[in-house]
């Protein structure tokens, strides 16, 4: 059996854009050392900055029968498209913003802050700035991410695949119960097969907080979880007793 992890660079602790310095972010992150604890082969395809729709989309690619899922939901403000040379005028092969994604589709990745990035090209700039102030809202995206999250729920248990969903952060407290049309799709979410670290929808970035550790330990110097805490993460998943339910 293989242990497949999904998300955002809280998953694969390091971005694979050329313009972040690979050194600042962990090597080895939990879903590796996790795959260590309990002897098992690691697929990781997480990928820094990306939506729900990217990560939804990577399990569906992905999963195989032999598989054991663990998906970190990202944040649900996050816009991912997949686009093409011939159809989308802003690709550019050279471009870090318009990136192919490990299995080779090329994808846009873009957030509300892409669009003061001093990093990004400043066409990325209006197209973002334009998107988000015109086409975004936080429902239309809580009801999209709550889709993404019905849609791979069911997609792996008409599959026998065993899974466990958890968030890089809490991305529900301000939204869920507040939206009467996504009402049945929260109601349609099996919640026992999410596992919230503290609180009621606590994620990562909430437990790492919350850890004993010095804060200079527990956070690279641009505020993502360490390889310490990627481990220690991992230590906790590993006596979870809903995980070993799965791996055993």
């Amino acid at each position: 059996m293989k242990l497949l992890a999904f998300g955002c660079s809280y998953t694969i602790g390091a971005f694979s854009q050329r313009h972040i310095e690979p050194a600042t972010y962990p090597a080895y992150p939990w879903p590796d050392r996790l795959g260590q604890l309990i002897n098992c082969e690691v697929v990781n395809k997480g990928q820094g900055g990306v939506g729900n729709f990217y990560i939804a989309n990577q399990v569906y690619n992905t999963v195989h029968d032999d598989s054991l899922v663990m998906v970190m939901w990202s944040g649900m403000d996050r816009v991912g498209r997949l686009v093409s040379k011939k159809e989308f005028l802003q690709y550019d092969e050279s471009n870090d913003y318009t990136a192919q994604s490990s299995d080779g589709d090329e994808w846009i990745h873009g957030s509300p802050t892409s669009f003061v990035n001093p990093l990004a090209r400043e066409k990325d700039k209006q197209f973002w700035k334009t998107y988000f102030s015109m086409f975004h809202t936080e429902e239309d995206s809580y009801i999209q991410t709550l889709h993404y999250m019905v849609g791979v729920q069911e997609f792996l248990i008409n599959r026998d695949i065993p899974y466990l969903f958890l968030t890089f952060r809490d991305i529900f407290t301000n939204r869920y119960g507040k939206y009467k049309r996504a009402k049945k799709l929260e109601d349609n979410i099996i919640w026992d097969k999410f596992h919230f670290p503290n609180g009621k929808f606590g994620g990562m970035d909430e437990w790492v907080r919350e850890d004993k550790l010095h804060p200079r330990l527990k956070f690279t110097k641009d505020y993502h979880p360490s390889e310490k805490m990627h481990h220690k993460f991992a230590e906790y998943l590993y006596n979870l007793k809903e995980l070993r339910y799965l791996f055993t």
